[in-house]
């Protein structure tokens, strides 16, 4: 029987990291979790998505956790009573539960979400980042509809937020090549997505994960 991997992919915004995500899944067979994460996640814990979806990716703005209450946002069979408070900790360590079930259940992507440091202690994890000079993600972003200037403030908050959210949990720096397996440098080469795609699973059979 095969043993389960886990590709883990960090990225910036406009570098191209999702849509290499999707031509991995499709190439491999296995499932990606980007959004489908936080359904899966609400599935298991009886709670809305809408909860998960406020602090996606979003760290805590101080040490001491903000916390937020939730009145309407509650479904499945009540255990939770609505007069319940979760803080960022709490939720964030229901959806490492759940990608470490996933890990331990099927091969998948992993897009985001610390899943590399949530999985740090598992051989047969394999994480990447994806990044690619800020005048192309402008460009790629323009390409989506988006005029220049949103396209600038959309990467500028996009990737704050990822950094502190990242930061915040791993103890390690977002984007940093020593916090993952491999970095790659999407406009930096020929093919685009497509050899992103071929570069990661030619790690792969390097690692032997496949």
């Amino acid at each position: 029987m095969e043993q389960n991997y886990v590709i883990s992919i960090g990225r910036s915004i406009g570098a191209g990291g999702l849509s290499t995500a999707k031509a991995l899944s499709e190439e491999l067979g296995i499932k990606m979790y980007d959004k489908e994460l936080i359904t899966e996640v609400a599935r298991r814990s009886g709670l809305s998505p809408d909860i998960f979806e406020k602090k996606d990716e979003r760290a805590s703005r101080s040490k001491m956790t903000s916390l937020f209450g939730f009145r309407s946002l509650l479904q499945g069979n009540g255990s939770i009573t609505t007069d319940s408070i979760l803080n960022e900790e709490s939720l964030f360590k229901i959806q490492s539960q759940v990608i470490r079930d996933l890990a331990e259940n099927e091969s998948c992507i992993i897009v985001g979400r610390c899943a590399d440091y949530i999985l740090r202690d598992n051989p047969r994890c394999a994480s990447f980042f994806i990044n690619a000079d800020p005048a192309l993600r402008v460009k790629r972003l323009m390409e989506r509809g988006m005029d220049e200037e949103e396209a600038r403030r959309r990467i500028s908050q996009g990737d704050r937020k990822r950094a502190e959210y990242y930061n915040y949990y791993t103890f390690k720096r977002w984007g940093d090549s020593a916090s993952y397996d491999l970095c790659i440098d999407s406009g930096k080469v020929r093919g685009d997505i497509p050899t992103v795609r071929n570069i990661i699973i030619d790690y792969l059979k390097i690692r032997h994960i496949l």
